[in-house]
């Protein structure tokens, strides 16, 4: 298991340079920069490591990688506690190693892989807690819930569908065990600040919540359950499969009903369909016993592996990016080019005393980035936590606004022309390129009475 975790980081860590940065990143970096207890879209902790990482790709994404590692090991780990010999752990580890949803959690420093690690060590945790009966065991989820609670909240629904678990399926004297109650008050004492930042902002991550539920991508509630397949490798699915029927017949049902109330939860709410993965090690660890039989594991294993490199990881020259699936295919990918070529774009329309306004927080970052070596000033942004750092002050300043609608701009300012147009140089269709660049003047509401129209969460 740890050849395979091991060959899995140098893989990452080789492409980590690739391309560029991903939107999410370079908003992390600018938001990262102004230290808070919480932001309205997530907790401080990647955002805080993502501006303290500097300019280099390779160190902003080396913990995605180590965490892609350990997660591989996590797995085996489990694997091993529910019986499984070197074999079963070998398929336990690849199956985390080769899953697509994964992959790109690893490639890409963005809260998800952090948070899936989370929950595959306290899977680990809880497994090994009911073999050997270590409460220290149980202290040690409080912990990691705690430091994932400074990276995303969603842990919280896997604690609660552990909980349920244990009560239908038991063991249900894990609930009178004194340490699980210690780890609920160090996890406790842990999120306060983040829910103290939350509800003095009007708890905006609830917003964030109902708004992603709307916006209904990736087939929404249908797909939702298409995705879970998609999501952990077609011809892998098997391995989580076969693992939901052994957990079913042995002493850690509680896993089984856990995965069944938060798909549950996921579909009713609206979730992501990747919300699910970090349910998934459980049954890799316990399916990987009844694949580690079967003779084609090694394809299933080659298949899923050559399919997740060759159309979610950066290997194709940037120059014929745009005729490979991967381009087609992956959003990500997408949007890891041209952020430089778009601040250039910007660069070119820009004027001393011009006012940079940016309507999504990648345009913001990558001003923010690569802008100094052109002359620009930060830009400003009502995008998420971009509007809690500040508005404009000169309300006679021109203004240079993308991505934008004409229609909307004119609602705000007399003149609106277009200034320049973006061009990646590499025809990649991602959601920058060809936005035209505006330039706005004649400003019909002061900055203080606009501001807080332009507050988006998105």
């Amino acid at each position: 298991m740890l050849a395979i975790s091991i060959a899995a980081g140098v893989v990452l860590t080789a492409l980590s340079a690739r391309y560029g940065y991903h939107r999410d990143e370079l908003y992390f970096r600018v938001v990262g920069a102004h230290p808070a207890w919480g932001y309205p879209d997530q907790p401080p902790l990647v955002p805080l490591y993502a501006a303290l990482a500097g300019g280099s790709l390779v160190l902003l994404r080396l913990p995605a990688t180590l965490a892609f590692m350990a997660g591989t090991v996590l797995t085996a780990l489990t694997a091993r506690e529910m019986g499984g010999g070197p074999r079963a752990q070998t398929v336990a580890a690849l199956a985390w190693a080769v899953t697509p949803a994964l992959a790109v959690g690893g490639h890409l420093m963005q809260p998800t892989i952090f948070d899936v690690v989370a929950w595959t060590a306290v899977t680990f945790l809880v497994t090994r807690w009911v073999r050997v009966r270590d409460d220290r065991l149980l202290l040690g989820v409080g912990l990691v819930t705690a430091v994932a609670l400074q990276i995303k909240f969603l842990i919280v629904f896997f604690l609660a569908a552990l909980a349920l678990g244990v009560l239908l399926a038991g063991p249900r004297d894990l609930l009178r065990r004194p340490l699980l109650y210690a780890g609920a008050a160090v996890t406790v004492l842990a999120w306060l600040p983040g829910l103290w930042w939350q509800g003095r902002h009007g708890w905006p991550q609830l917003e964030m919540g109902r708004i992603i539920a709307a916006k209904d991508t990736d087939g929404g509630r249908l797909g939702f359950l298409p995705w879970q397949v998609v999501d952990t490798g077609v011809f892998t699915a098997p391995i989580w499969i076969a693992g939901l029927v052994r957990l079913w017949r042995g002493p850690w049902r509680l896993f089984v009903w856990a995965y069944a109330f938060l798909l549950l939860v996921f579909l009713i709410t609206g979730g992501k369909h990747y919300y699910m993965m970090g349910a998934y090690p459980a049954l890799w660890a316990a399916g990987a016993q009844v694949v580690e039989r079967w003779r084609l594991r090694s394809v299933m294993f080659g298949v899923v592996a050559l399919t997740t490199v060759g159309l979610l990881l950066p290997i194709y020259p940037l120059r014929t990016l745009h005729a490979t699936p991967e381009a087609a295919i992956s959003y990500d990918a997408r949007e890891t080019v041209g952020w430089r070529e778009l601040t250039a774009a910007v660069a070119k329309a820009y004027r001393p005393g011009y006012v940079i306004l940016a309507g999504d927080y990648g345009v913001a970052g990558a001003i923010d980035r690569y802008g100094a070596a052109y002359g620009l000033p930060k830009a400003y942004s009502g995008h998420n936590g971009l509007w809690y750092l500040g508005r404009p002050r000169n309300d006679d300043a021109p203004v240079l606004v993308l991505p934008a609608e004409r229609e909307v701009l004119t609602r705000y300012w007399s003149d609106v022309q277009v200034a320049g147009r973006v061009d990646d140089g590499v025809r990649i269709d991602n959601e920058e390129q060809g936005q035209p660049i505006w330039i706005c003047r004649g400003q019909r509401v002061p900055w203080d009475r606009l501001w807080p129209r332009l507050k988006r969460l998105a």
